[in-house]
This record gives C-alpha cells, sequence and structure tokens, in this order.
C-alpha cells in the first residue's frame, strides 16, 4: 500500500499566518456554536409531532443561552501586547469556550497548578494557540472523547506547560505522529490551519510535541516561564 501523499505548503509572513490563525479559530467557533443552535431547532421541529420532548428542548435552549454568553462575555482580544500571560487563568477562562462550542460527544476538564506561571508572552496569541490545539485535536476524534486542559510547570527550570489530552477509543494510531505535521493534513485548508498554528506558537516562544498515553494522546505546549 503507498503511502499518503503528502502535501505541499505555501510560505506565508506572519501577518499572514496569524490572520489565517484567527479566521481558522472563529470558523471553528462559529461552526460549534451553530451545531448547538441546529439541535435547538431539531428539539423544536421534533416537539410538533412530540410532545413528550420538552425536557430536551429545554436542555438545548439553555445551551444556546450559555452558548451565546460566553462568546458575548468574553474579552475583546488585542493581539501583540506586551502583557505577560498567567497560563493557569488562560487555561481556566478557555475551557468554557471549548466545553459550549465543541460536540456534547466531548466532556473538557481543566485544573491549574497552584502555582503561578507566568510567560512573557502576548496573552492573546497564547489563548488563539490553546483553542486551535484544542480544536485540532478533537477534529481528529470520530468518537467520544474527553479533553482535559492543563497549566503545569514545565520539567526543566523556568518553564511552563500548556497540556491538551484526549482520550477516547476511536483514534488512530499514528495520530500522534501526523497531527503537526501539515504535510499530512486531509486537505489544503487544514494544512494552512495547522502552519498557521504552528506560526503562533513559535512566535510565543513555544515548542510542540505530541505523544501517545494510554488510551489517548498528549499535546504538549511548552513555554519559558518568568521567574517570580
Amino acid at each position: 500500500m503507498s503511502a499518503p501523499m503528502r502535501r505541499s505548503v505555501p510560505v506565508l509572513d506572519d501577518a499572514a499566518l496569524l490572520q489565517i490563525a484567527q479566521l481558522h479559530c472563529a470558523w471553528r467557533l462559529s461552526r460549534g456554536a451553530a451545531h448547538t443552535l441546529n439541535n435547538a431547532l431539531t428539539a423544536v421541529t421534533g416537539l410538533v409531532d412530540m410532545p413528550g420532548e420538552e425536557g430536551e428542548l429545554a436542555h438545548e435552549l439553555s445551551r444556546c443561552t450559555r452558548v451565546a454568553r460566553t462568546l458575548t462575555s468574553h474579552p475583546a482580544v488585542h493581539f501583540d501586547r506586551s502583557d505577560e500571560t498567567e497560563l493557569g487563568a488562560l487555561v481556566r477562562s478557555v475551557g468554557p469556550l471549548l466545553d459550549d462550542t465543541l460536540s456534547r460527544r466531548f466532556s473538557v476538564e481543566t485544573t491549574a497548578s497552584a502555582d503561578l506561571l507566568y510567560l512573557e508572552a502576548d496573552p492573546a496569541r497564547v489563548e488563539l494557540l490553546s483553542l486551535l490545539l484544542a480544536y485540532r485535536v478533537t477534529d481528529a476524534c470520530d468518537g467520544d472523547g474527553i479533553l482535559r486542559l492543563s497549566a503545569d510547570p514545565g520539567e526543566k527550570p523556568e518553564s511552563a506547560c500548556l497540556t491538551i489530552e484526549l482520550h477516547a477509543a476511536r483514534l488512530p494510531e499514528d495520530l500522534h505522529d501526523r497531527l503537526l505535521d501539515p504535510g499530512s493534513a486531509r486537505d489544503p485548508g487544514d494544512a494552512l490551519g495547522l502552519q498557521a498554528s504552528l506560526a503562533v506558537a513559535s512566535r510565543c516562544g513555544g515548542s510542540l510535541v505530541c505523544r501517545p498515553v494510554p488510551g489517548g494522546l498528549r499535546l504538549r505546549a511548552t513555554f519559558d516561564a518568568i521567574e517570580i
């Protein structure tokens, strides 16, 4: 059996890649919100013929309200600020966004170290990266799963890790080898989105590693931390 054809990826500058990353993330957020609205509409139309479905309707409408509240309450994003990023706070802030815009097939869990983990990196780029990586991981899963985000001290002194773990039964065995490779993407748009994600990670000073773990995979971004 021949190996899958590798895709060529265009070379773009940082500004173009950042814009692509933003658009890719906005598309993914919108797709998740639209899926929630579609579920609510499906429940409404089902109610016409099945009056016993009020519970499902109430659940879906409540989820729509929560999605709208989460998206509208999220602070405005301004890129390339000189602010420091506290990684634990960032993980806690993106948790609701992921919980509300991922399929109900995924359960989202977030944890953060008791220690404050400050990065000398643009907070907007780190947040964008965390969302892009989480969506990248879950889009590769066909079944149900548990998505875990955590912020922890790194293995080396003065380093910090953003860790994204997916535990699921139906993951390709070689997914950890392909997940961060634009050349093995399924289509040009996916390849370009991944290239943009990698560029965001590089601009934040982060290094990415993906490894298999029992029952899933672990994607880890390691950054230099500021000593406090």
